[in-house]
């Protein structure tokens, strides 16, 4: 089971003046080559696809008090991969992947800024299941609704939520911590990408679905500058990236066994049968849970019945 980043913020803070004088100088780069797209959002941000091949998205947000220039970074697209393939973070390519990012960074501010000017403002850790059908990703994001209340995590969508960012929860699981500034989410990747393809109808859309077909994708989030610090005391970016990718598996399970509670060991085509025949027995006054374990080796994990 592969525990690795696989997306990271980071964030420019800057004085009006030098915010401005790179906006214009991105615009003006990107009359030969690309767009900038203004966000139609509360943030008023706008986002330079300039490096969209190399696994970052830049947004410009023109604050009223504070100007910022977020990078949005994919390690997995930065090393040469893709968004399905996880990448297996070891010394040699975290090394590589920093080096890369920062050469990246460097090119496009003209040398003039590099990662370690950048704050590291959220980091996502992820890993994925693969269900082997669609049917059994929905049964566990069922099962996961039916956990009830978790310790210091409250619903990040409420009802309305749902509907004004058209979330369905048939498709995903989400939670945020109340004040640890940590988030979990659960979900159906092959919907993820399916309702993300609408708008693009290419054959690299429909074979990157034909790939998710079965991916339960669970991720933590270290969604606040407090969250990071946490887990690492180093203040430097690039230090801090190193320490927490190396920590991946540890970061990843500390949260995942605080939502999901321990239970009785099964191999996982079996754990998948139980829980898919306990979702549609919705009569059987059953209440089940996945276990941590699921992650662990020897293809194994675990399966708990409350009554």
């Amino acid at each position: 089971m592969t525990f690795a980043p696989h997306t990271l913020e980071l964030t420019l803070v800057l004085e009006t003046k030098k915010f401005n004088k790179l906006l214009s100088a991105a615009y003006k780069k990107a009359e030969t080559s690309h767009k900038l797209y203004e966000k139609k959002n509360a943030y008023n941000a706008r986002a330079d696809f300039a490096l969209r091949s190399q696994g970052i998205k830049i947004e410009y947000h023109n604050g009223t008090y504070k100007k910022k220039i977020k990078f949005i970074v994919n390690p997995s697209r930065v090393l040469g991969g893709d968004d399905l393939k996880l990448w297996k973070p070891n010394k040699d390519n975290i090394e590589k992947f920093l080096r890369e990012l920062n050469e990246h960074i460097e090119k496009y501010f003209d040398d003039t800024y590099g990662l370690d000017d950048f704050q590291l403002t959220r980091i996502d850790f992820t890993v994925n299941i693969n269900v082997k059908s669609r049917k059994a990703v929905s049964a566990y994001i069922k099962v996961l609704h039916k956990l009830g209340k978790v310790k210091g995590f409250s619903s990040k969508f409420t009802k309305q939520g749902c509907e004004d960012y058209n979330i369905n929860q048939d498709h995903s699981f989400d939670l945020a911590g109340n004040s640890n500034g940590i988030e979990f989410t659960a979900y159906d990747k092959e919907a993820e990408l399916e309702k993300r393809g609408k708008k693009s109808e290419s054959k690299k859309a429909e074979s990157e679905k034909k790939k998710a077909k079965g991916i339960l994708r669970i991720e933590v989030r270290l969604a606040k500058p407090k969250a990071v610090r946490k887990y690492t005391d180093e203040t430097i970016t690039s230090r801090q990236l190193s320490k927490l990718i190396k920590r991946s598996k540890e970061i990843f399970l500390d949260t995942f066994t605080q939502v999901v509670p321990y239970g009785d060991f099964f191999k996982k085509d079996e754990a998948v049968r139980i829980i898919m025949e306990n979702v549609i027995k919705k009569n059987s006054g059953r209440r089940c849970c996945f276990c941590w374990s699921l992650f662990l080796k020897r293809n194994r994990c675990s399966w708990r019945r409350r009554c």
